[in-house]
């Protein structure tokens, strides 16, 4: 048996871009920056969604947002304008779960004397 499975969660690093592809089909691709459990490490990804996915999260999709991610891997082979072989690294979002909004977080305050008010 086959499969390409890909699951994670972690925060985009900047508001996605809404973009259709040639044939005319919605995308909206962003960054995540997924951490690992003891958050020394941290993975940057690329992740692409399509259709009617791309048209209603786009406006939802803001950079610092935690969002849940399941997707396919799919790497692509090509050469740059100098020749040189590179690859490219994306997941292909089948579901995307969303987070809390950034905007209405709201940051615990400090008191003048520094102590937390919690």
């Amino acid at each position: 048996m086959n499969q390409n499975s890909w699951n994670g969660a972690g925060r985009l690093t900047k508001d996605a871009e809404f973009t259709t592809t040639k044939k005319g089909t919605p995308m909206s691709k962003f960054r995540l920056a997924v951490n690992d459990r003891r958050m020394d490490d941290t993975l940057f990804i690329n992740v692409l969604c399509f259709g009617k996915m791309a048209e209603s999260l786009n406006p939802m999709l803001l950079k610092g947002r935690l969002v849940s991610i399941t997707g396919k891997l799919k790497i692509d082979d090509y050469e740059d304008e100098n020749q040189n072989k590179r690859s490219s690294v994306c997941i292909m979002a089948d579901e995307i779960s969303l987070g809390p909004d950034p905007s209405t977080i709201t940051k615990r305050t400090t008191s003048e004397d520094g102590s937390s008010p919690f």
